[in-house]
Formats: C-alpha cells, sequence, structure tokens
C-alpha cells in the first residue's frame, strides 16, 4: 500500500544517506557521493543530502556541480544559512559575482552577526579583485573563528595577493595547523611555497594533497614541475606520468582491448616502436633528443604526430616512417608517448642534447636576403610572450616579459630588430617600436611554417626571448639564444645559471618578487 512504499522510501533513503557518510569518515569520497546523490533522488526533498554532495563538489573543485547542490538545498530550507554561504562561494568561483553577493546578502540578513556569512563576502570581495576592501571580513572572520582552517586560509591568500608575504606565511601556517589534510590548504600553500621559491615545502604540500585527491588532474602536475625543477627525476616522472595526455591515450588503449606500459630499453631490440607526440611542437621536440637511445637499442622507429614535423624530423634519419595521429592499433608495434622517453633513461643524471635539423638552403638564403632588406647587422629576433595563462589551464606554464622595459634594454644593442612573437595583439608592434628608439620589423609569419622558423633562427646573429617553440627550434639548429625566464623558472631551465638542457644559452632570470630591472639590465650589456 501507499504507505508501505513512503516507509520503503523513507528507510531506502536514510540508509543509503548513512552508508555515505560512512563511506565519507573511511575516506571513500567517490563512493559517499554516490549515495549522497542517491538519496537526494529517492527523496528530493531531503535538504542533508543535496547539502552533503554539495560539499563534497565545492570540496573536489566542482563548482558548477556545488552550486547546483546548494541551490538545491536552499529551495527545501531557505532558512539554512550554511547552504547559502557556500552557494555564494561556489558562485563566486564561477564568477558569477552578482549572484554570488546577492546569495550572501541572503546570510547575512539571516544571521548578521556570524563570522562565517562575514568571512564568505571577505572571500567573494577577494575573488573578485577588491582585496583591500575583503582583508577587513576576512581579519574579522578569522577573528570570531579562530579554529576555523578555512578562515584562516582565506586570510592568508588575501595577505599572499596583496603580497604581504609576512603575514600570509603565518596565516598559511595557522590554516594548516588547524587541519593538516585541508586540501584547498596544501594546495594554496603549496601554490605560496612555489611563488617564494620553497620548492622543498611546496613539493611536500602537492604530494600530500595529491593523496587526498589522486583523481585531481591539476595537482600531478604541479608536483612534477617542482620535482622536475628540483632534478628530483624519480619522484618528477612517476608524476608527470599522470599527465592528462597520458591519462587519455590509456583510456583510449584499453577500450582497444591493449594496456599502455613502458618498456626497457633492453625490450626494444629488434621491435617496431612508434613514438607518439602527445603534446606541444616545443615539447614535441624537446623529448624527441631522447630518441637516439632508443634506435641505439635496435628498435625500428615510426613518429606518429604533427604533419610539420615529419619533414624536419626525416632529415635526422632517426625514423623509419611517419604518420600523422590515427586511433592506436593494439599489438601492431610498441607506442611509446614522447612525454615518456626521459623515464626510460636509466641514467637520470645524463642531458642529451637537442636533435641536429639543418634548414633547408633555400629557405636560409630567403631569410638571409630579406633581413639584409630590413637592415644592418646584427640581425636580433626577438619574443616576449608565450605559454597557456593559468586561468585557461591550471598547470599552465605562461611566459611574459613587459615590452616597453624589454625593447628598452635592446635600444643599445644596434642592428636591426625583428619579432618574431606570435599572435601580436594591437597596439605591440608600436609600443616595441617606441621602447627601442627605431623600427622593430614584423617577421611573425615565420610562425606559419616550420621550416621557415629554421632557417630565419639559423640565420639571426641573436635571438632573444622568452621559452617557446623557437627555443628548441634554435636548439635543432644549432643556434643559441639569450632566454628570459619568468620566476618561477619552467624546469628545463633550472633553479639557477645557464640550462644543462640548451648548451650555449644565456639564461636571465626575473627575481622572486617579478623585478626583470636586473636580468634585463644584464642583457642589455651581453653581446
Amino acid at each position: 500500500n501507499p504507505a508501505e512504499r513512503l516507509t520503503e522510501q523513507l528507510t531506502d533513503t536514510i540508509a543509503a544517506f548513512e552508508l555515505g557518510l560512512t563511506r565519507e569518515l573511511q575516506g571513500e569520497g567517490e563512493r559517499a557521493l554516490a549515495q549522497f546523490e542517491r538519496a537526494a533522488r529517492l527523496r528530493p526533498g531531503f535538504f542533508a543530502a543535496h547539502f552533503a554532495a554539495g560539499m563534497y563538489k565545492f570540496k573536489h573543485l566542482d563548482w558548477r556541480g556545488a552550486s547546483d547542490c546548494f541551490r538545491a538545498a536552499h529551495a527545501i530550507d531557505p532558512a539554512q544559512v550554511e547552504a547559502l554561504v557556500n552557494l555564494g562561494l561556489a558562485l563566486a568561483e564561477q564568477k558569477e559575482f552578482p549572484e554570488a553577493h546577492a546569495a550572501i546578502a541572503r546570510a547575512r540578513a539571516l544571521r548578521p552577526h556570524d563570522g562565517a556569512t562575514r568571512g564568505a563576502l571577505g572571500r567573494i570581495l577577494r575573488k573578485e579583485g577588491r582585496t583591500r576592501e575583503a582583508l577587513e571580513h576576512l581579519s574579522a572572520a578569522a577573528a570570531a573563528q579562530p579554529a576555523d582552517s578555512e578562515s584562516a586560509l582565506a586570510l592568508a591568500q588575501a595577505y599572499a595577493q596583496l603580497k604581504d608575504w609576512d603575514q600570509a606565511q603565518g596565516a598559511f601556517a595557522r590554516a594548516l595547523n588547524l587541519d593538516p589534510s585541508h586540501l584547498a590548504t596544501l594546495r594554496a600553500y603549496g601554490q605560496f611555497c612555489v611563488s617564494r621559491g620553497d620548492f622543498a615545502r611546496a613539493a611536500t604540500f602537492f604530494s600530500d594533497a595529491w593523496k587526498l585527491a589522486p583523481q585531481d588532474i591539476a595537482l600531478p602536475m604541479y608536483l612534477a614541475q617542482v620535482e622536475l625543477l628540483r632534478q628530483a627525476w624519480d619522484k618528477a616522472w612517476p608524476a608527470y606520468s599522470h599527465r592528462e595526455p597520458r591519462r587519455q591515450f590509456e583510456a583510449v588503449c584499453t577500450a582497444a582491448g591493449g594496456r599502455y606500459r613502458l618498456p626497457a630499453l633492453a625490450e626494444l631490440a629488434g621491435r617496431e616502436v612508434t613514438v607518439i607526440a602527445e603534446q606541444g611542437l616545443g615539447d614535441t621536440l624537446f623529448f624527441l633528443r631522447f630518441v637516439p637511445a632508443l634506435k641505439a637499442a635496435g628498435a625500428r622507429l615510426t613518429f606518429m604526430g604533427d604533419s610539420r614535423l615529419h619533414p624536419l624530423l626525416s632529415r635526422t634519419a632517426l625514423f623509419e616512417s611517419f604518420v600523422a595521429p590515427s586511433p592506436v592499433e593494439v599489438g601492431r608495434s610498441i607506442p611509446l608517448l614522447a612525454g615518456d622517453l626521459p623515464a626510460l633513461e636509466a641514467r637520470h643524471n645524463s642531458y642529451p642534447p637537442s636533435l641536429c635539423i639543418a634548414p633547408r638552403s633555400e629557405r636560409l638564403a630567403a631569410w638571409q636576403r630579406r633581413l639584409e632588406d630590413s637592415g644592418p647587422r646584427p640581425w636580433i629576433g626577438v619574443t616576449w610572450r608565450a605559454g597557456t595563462p593559468s586561468e585557461v589551464l591550471a598547470h599552465g606554464l605562461y611566459k611574459s616579459v613587459p615590452i616597453e622595459a624589454l625593447f628598452a634594454a635592446l635600444s643599445g644593442l644596434g642592428g636591426t630588430v625583428v619579432t618574431l612573437q606570435r599572435d601580436i595583439a594591437q597596439g605591440e608592434l608600436a609600443a616595441a617600436s617606441d621602447a627601442l628608439g627605431r623600427a622593430v620589423h614584423d617577421f611573425s609569419s615565420m610562425n606559419d611554417d616550420l621550416e621557415d622558423a629554421l632557417a630565419l633562427l639559423a640565420a639571426l646573429d641573436r635571438h632573444i626571448g622568452v621559452s617557446n617553440t623557437n627555443m628548441h627550434l634554435a636548439a635543432a639548429a644549432g643556434a643559441v639564444a639569450d632566454v628570459l625566464v619568468p620566476f618561477p623558472p619552467e624546469w628545463r631551465w633550472g633553479l639557477e645559471g645557464d640550462s644543462r638542457w640548451f648548451a650555449g644559452f644565456r639564461v636571465y632570470r626575473q627575481a622572486v618578487d617579478g623585478d626583470w630591472a636586473q636580468a634585463l639590465a644584464k642583457l642589455a650589456r651581453a653581446r
């Protein structure tokens, strides 16, 4: 009868919810979430199930999922302040600031003197870029809730954003002391340590965070970047193996009935090996420096990747064939992702040089003529921006140097300056010319063809810029460069001095505080 069915449904709902709580206590987060969501489906009006699911998604940075859960919980019980507070915070993470402020305003109306609601307002203001305004609210919230790690963390992040390093350090330490297993604190504290150059502590925090969230995509990359920078190869390459392109490739192999694994070099003698480029052109060129070890081991090599690389790589005599990216054929040959090549090298203290790829003579001559038409020697090529901003990719490596400061530093070098910058923004060329005191010639079309890029880089007398594909092409062409390395540095350029991966390249480093003055002054003096 209906009453019995209702009783059975309620029993199943409560059982699912309580099982979710048990799973959560046992550290089985995903299974806990599944039970919370099951309880919410069985009984859509069950506030606690929606709220618990929202808290799990919030903790694991699923902002859209969290806000949906908190909206559902608020609709069930509009008087519950906690649902409104967390809804506001999740909306702020999605940059939906008017809605976030509206949620917090409703929460403060219900509980005007609550430290948590004031702290939430401060966190939203900080996310909005109103950090000075936020600091008053965050400080008051932390004082009102001295045992709350979230309040201490939010205050730490505000101090860090304002570059008040000592206050930030103290607040991060307090937050971690209050809850040593708080995922967001470990992640943020690790990022703070990176920003201050404390890479060893950053590695510890990222490692601890990754243990708490093993499915997180960004954390193993954060860990890999700092361990690679520290040359802790035995820790770095296992973390790097969790990069998203490899995860995707492993899934494809499994779906095709196979399994992707790294072979030992000794297994490759007489075997067909397909080296698969799963990353950008620059990274692929860098990792291919490990291919001669495969050839020496007796492997017969095929390159699968961007067809623009095929004619260049054919001149290395390392590969027997070239194919465009295509689905994996399990069993046909041994697949090997290019990003995994360093992990096969038994001697982690070796630094193999770049592949040697000579430019085509007719392209070289054509670019030399264009340089001659542009002005007198020395011919200097410059780039100032590369990479992926962190707001696009959490672990992205973005590199940039202020245009005016860079070209002002080059003004005394003489000769002819050309820009190799891809995707020049409106006004940038004019700004560069004004700072240089003479015309900067636009040679950015060289980026449209790798053969052109290789030839121009070989023709230049001097190449100055941030690390990008052109640096790898220059190394392949036998040229050198002046590399402008932002802080924190990309791992291939190391922590100090010049890079062991790029012989002859000179490195100029941004200071920890973000200042380029000393590096650019040194660049201006170099000849």
